[in-house]
């Protein structure tokens, strides 16, 4: 367990007792239904050598009274405000979460004051340090009454590791965050992350997600619509090459009436990687005029690559709107031979093809400078990863 010493007691203990729940957790197996399709046989984080992750936050003026630095800073500088908040929307029950409630070094923290708007995003970026190195990385984002703000995390590793990752979104009455978290690792690199937000009355999450390489990858990401009028926007895309493993597991929760959430996932998928989707919607009792929507589509640009879809709903009232759609394809052959016959060779085509598929979920990013950002990453990883 990772504590220093000048930790005040209320994080030491609940460190110890994260510790606890974790030690007595089994690390899952394919017989849990959420790790059905994502083997761990072999996988032993503790033989690992924990070390912090090298964290590098953007560097920007702010306005007064918002907070925006170091994790482990803040719990010296405003120990009040992390106790508040910290724990307060991921329990850590489960395994990977408890171990990083237990062990976290550092992370992020935003707190942005009530009717203060954020106009330039920020930005933290996360790396591995070394081959083998086991990082835990703790965000907490908290936005009062009224307040706008745009986020993004980038988890990267150039070398075999893992890293395990939990963030808290807190977003106040009428509020409204941008959350984006981009994963960019080597293909032996493991990423196991909880991501949750509780969206208040009125306010407003758009999560943008973006998974490119990694084995045995697997993200939770959770939206709990907590007040009426609470909304969450859930973007994601992912493209694997190799034997890259990609597990989403998504949940849109509707606790209140008069909320809407609108999930869209795209994946590219070459060689003889992977990828999983299993999406939730979760109407509570009382949640009358609920409106959800859950949408994931996979391009397969090889007979050997493999995607699994599996949307699910659970409604408990009865004067709702749920709906949800899945596809799963190769590339239209009549589509490739027309841009073939126009003069592009077949690698040219097939990025133009992808360039295509992927741009509605471009287009649903309102931030500019994060829709340039994933774009230019999207490109990046069609220079240099071959298509069939």
């Amino acid at each position: 367990m990772t504590q220093t010493v000048s930790e005040p007691a209320w994080l030491a203990g609940r460190r110890a007792a994260a510790l606890e729940r974790y030690q007595s957790l089994p690390v899952p197996t394919n017989r849990d239904e959420a790790w059905r399709y994502t083997n761990l046989r072999g996988f032993d984080p503790d033989q690992l050598e924990q070390q912090p992750g090298a964290l590098l936050l953007s560097d920007v003026e702010l306005p007064d009274g918002v907070l925006f630095g170091s994790l482990a800073a803040m719990v010296a500088e405003r120990p009040e405000l992390v106790e508040r908040y910290l724990g307060s929307v991921v329990s850590g029950e489960e395994k990977f979460a408890a171990g990083n409630a237990a062990n976290w070094t550092d992370g992020a923290f935003l707190l942005v004051p009530a009717g203060v708007e954020l106009t330039v995003p920020l930005r933290a970026s996360i790396e591995v340090p070394a081959e083998g190195a086991a990082i835990h990385h703790r965000t907490l984002v908290v936005l009062e009454r009224g307040a706008r703000a745009t986020f993004a995390e980038d988890y990267s590793s150039i070398v075999p590791g893992y890293v395990n990752t939990v963030v808290e979104l807190v977003i106040g009455e009428g509020a409204r965050l941008e959350y984006v978290t981009t994963q960019k690792h080597h293909p032996q690199t493991r990423q196991f992350g909880t991501h949750r937000a509780t969206i208040d009355r009125d306010a407003e999450v758009d999560w943008v997600v973006l998974g490119l390489g990694g084995t045995r990858a697997k993200s939770r990401i959770e939206s709990y619509l907590a007040g009426p009028g609470a909304n969450a926007k859930v973007t994601g895309a992912y493209f694997l090459t190799g034997s890259e493993h990609a597990d989403y597991d998504t949940t849109q929760e509707h606790a209140a009436p008069n909320t809407t959430s609108d999930l869209f996932f795209k994946g590219v998928l070459a060689d003889h990687s992977r990828a999983v989707w299993r999406g939730v919607i979760r109407v509570d009792k009382g949640a009358q005029k609920t409106d959800a929507y859950q949408e994931n589509r996979n391009l397969l640009l090889s007979h050997e690559a493999h995607a699994d879809s599996i949307p699910g709903l659970e409604i408990e009232a009865n004067d709702v709107r749920c709906t949800h759609g899945a596809t799963i394809g190769q590339i239209d052959k009549l589509q490739l031979f027309y841009l073939m016959s126009r003069g592009l060779s077949r690698v040219q085509a097939e990025r133009l093809i992808v360039r295509g598929f992927f741009q509605p979920i471009l287009d649903r990013i309102g931030s500019d400078e994060v829709r340039e950002s994933l774009a230019a990453e999207l490109e990046a990883r069609m220079a240099t990863d071959e298509l069939p």
